[in-house]
């Protein structure tokens, strides 16, 4: 159930990294007569949608339910995590663009929260495979 549910709200946010293109094209005039810095934010916000989209579609496809109990419910929280940070990077291209400043603390919650829970989950993941061989 958790593999379907990354997999096809990868899908979802590679088709919202595309329509962020679009948005970016016809609102913002691809942003040709930006400022250098704000019009690299402007980009960088774009593809860390589509990196959020990747990493969802990745591991929808390569999901494996956890057979230990206390590791399943880490793997839940896991991905609940990532599904957040997810929806929080897409929310983060809106509320932070274009950019007024270098900082964006929304963006840089949604990165940090992705390395963490997909560490985690790897972590989970080892920790599985540990009774088991290659």
């Amino acid at each position: 159930m958790l593999g379907k549910i990354h997999f096809y709200l990868g899908i979802l946010i590679i088709v919202v990294f595309l329509l962020t293109g679009q948005y970016m094209h016809h609102q913002h005039g691809h942003l040709a007569d930006m400022d250098l810095m704000k019009r690299a934010l402007f980009r960088a916000g774009h593809l860390y949608i589509l990196l959020f989209g990747l990493i969802n579609v990745a591991l929808g496809t390569n999901h494996k339910r956890l057979k230990k109990d206390s590791l399943h419910k880490l793997q839940i929280f896991c991905s609940a995590i990532i599904i957040g940070s997810s929806i929080l990077v897409i929310y983060a291209f809106f509320a932070e663009l274009p950019p007024t400043q270098i900082e964006r603390p929304l963006t840089r919650l949604s990165l940090y929260l992705i390395l963490a829970s997909v560490s985690l989950n790897g972590i989970v993941y080892l920790f599985d495979r540990k009774g088991r061989t290659l």
